[in-house]
């Protein structure tokens, strides 16, 4: 089905009827993909990889992407829509990739904010898709519940806030009030499981000298906080000293730490005697 617009500089797009009522046809084959068995996604990977010769290693590299225009002319008018561009960028596929988890939690704790009763009913079905499959992700792998729970509760409080005043229908605002009861009650129903004693080596049973090592590699005061307060041996490590000295050198510079150091401090005797940690919480205030 074409739709061509009265502007003449837009090109016009073709729509396809599904289940769920009309979809343009770029969006709805990109979803199409999305809700493939991961199984033959992972083959049809292969076989494209095996086809690519010496461009595998770039196929490999690449991560999903938009192009975006910044201004626009008479001549060129693209624009492009938040749910196509959280289609594009496959957001909910990337709850399951590490590096991008947290990204895309950020992301959502932005939209439910203030931004949710704005969005268009598409892109709103889009954002709890996303939050269904960072969901089930946190209950598949057992991580990141805390995150999560704080999500279902900004999504609560947005559908709060947002009931008079959405764009789309009380139908739609109402399936979404649903589908956050249905996560609230899976989270809540899941209970974590002991690890079982497999005699392998735990974290906290490693050297300190090794968990140094490890928590300096920590950009995130928080989360050196929170590794604390998983076993007393590395809560003995997350206080130490040198540790919050190389998050300072880190994250501030050399004015603003010379603002809350000792006026005493003058030789590195002396700065071994400091509490960084405390210099770091004024910093960061």
């Amino acid at each position: 089905m074409p739709f061509l617009g009265q502007d003449w500089r837009s090109p016009g797009d073709q729509w396809v009827r599904t289940s769920e009522g009309w979809e343009r046809l770029r969006l709805w084959r990109i979803k199409v993909f999305e809700n493939l068995n991961e199984n033959v996604v992972a083959r049809l990977i292969r076989m494209a990889l095996a086809d690519s010769g010496p461009h595998r290693q770039t196929m490999e590299r690449r991560q999903p992407h938009i192009f975006y225009n910044k201004g626009t002319t008479k001549e060129r008018k693209e624009l492009v829509s938040l749910s196509e561009a959280l289609l594009r960028l496959d957001m909910a596929g990337a709850v399951k990739d590490i590096r991008r988890a947290n990204f895309v939690c950020k992301l959502l704790q932005l939209i439910f904010e203030g931004k949710l009763a704005n969005l268009s009913g598409t892109a709103q079905k889009h954002v709890f898709h996303i939050l269904e499959a960072t969901v089930n992700e946190a209950v598949r792998t057992e991580m990141n519940f805390g995150p999560v729970k704080k999500l279902i509760i900004q999504a609560e409080q947005a559908l709060e806030n947002g009931k008079d005043s959405h764009i789309g229908s009380n139908c739609l605002w109402n399936q979404h009030i649903q589908m956050l009861i249905k996560l609230s009650n899976k989270l809540a129903d899941y209970q974590l499981k002991e690890r079982e004693k497999d005699s392998r080596i735990l974290l906290s049973d490693l050297p300190q000298d090794c968990l140094r090592q490890i928590l300096f590699q920590i950009a995130d005061h928080r989360d050196v906080i929170h590794t604390g307060q998983t076993a007393q041996t590395l809560h003995i490590v997350s206080q130490e000293s040198s540790l919050w000295r190389n998050l300072c050198l880190f994250h501030f510079s050399g004015r603003q730490l010379l603002t809350f150091l000792p006026k005493h401090v003058d030789s590195a005797e002396t700065l071994d005697n400091v509490d960084w940690k405390y210099i770091y919480k004024r910093c960061y205030k």
